[in-house]
């Protein structure tokens, strides 16, 4: 119900884009979340060396000897975007014009419109701090988040757009991305992968 699609050629393209003005990639916190040992694979054939690991992959960082090695920063970012987080919608209910939703109901809806429940929360790594103002997309078109952001899930603002129960909604990716919800959360990208739970399926494509 919940993903995180890593693709594996744009996050290529994005080491070896980092590779060019780097020496080292910074791989603590598991690689930001992604994994630190599919990721050092890439790195190496991006050209980065691998000389310093730790046991501890909170602490990982591969960097050559030097002391004045440069570290890459947001080495996932490039040319097209290399994780997508994902999650199912599970319900979808046609509500009258004025509904609250979620919690405090600070979102009512402005006219009728179909809710559409999308099964991803901030215990799921989504953060919260990005409502209001946030965006997912269904199909390729943007929608509102409708309210908080719950625990495991949050609801979206679909109109008039037709939608379906498991039908995929992108909480990051192309679009919205990565560096769209680190602005409207105030956190940086790197915190936002970093977060991602552990029950958010990583799948390598």
């Amino acid at each position: 119900m919940r993903r995180a699609r890593i693709h594996t050629q744009a996050l290529a393209r994005s080491l070896g884009t980092a590779a060019t003005r780097h020496t080292g990639i910074d791989l603590r916190f598991d690689a930001f979340g992604l994994g630190v040992t599919r990721v050092s694979e890439l790195a190496r054939d991006a050209g980065f060396t691998v000389a310093v690991t730790s046991p501890d992959a909170r602490e990982d960082c591969v960097l050559p000897e030097s002391a004045e090695a440069s570290v890459a920063k947001n080495w996932w970012s490039g040319e097209g975007s290399s994780v997508f987080f994902q999650a199912d919608v599970i319900s979808v209910k046609r509500v009258p014009a004025g509904s609250p939703v979620s919690y405090g109901y600070e979102y009512r809806t402005a006219g009728e419109t179909t809710l559409a429940l999308v099964a991803a929360g901030f215990s799921d790594g989504v953060p919260r701090t990005a409502s209001p103002g946030a965006e997912i997309s269904l199909a390729g078109k943007r929608f509102p988040v409708a309210g908080r952001i719950a625990m495991d899930q949050m609801i979206v603002d679909v109109g008039d757009h037709p939608v379906t129960l498991g039908e995929v909604a992108t909480i990051w990716g192309d679009s919205p991305s990565l560096s769209e919800w680190a602005d409207w959360s105030r956190r940086p990208e790197a915190a936002l992968l970093t977060h991602l739970a552990s029950r958010v399926e990583r799948q390598w494509v």
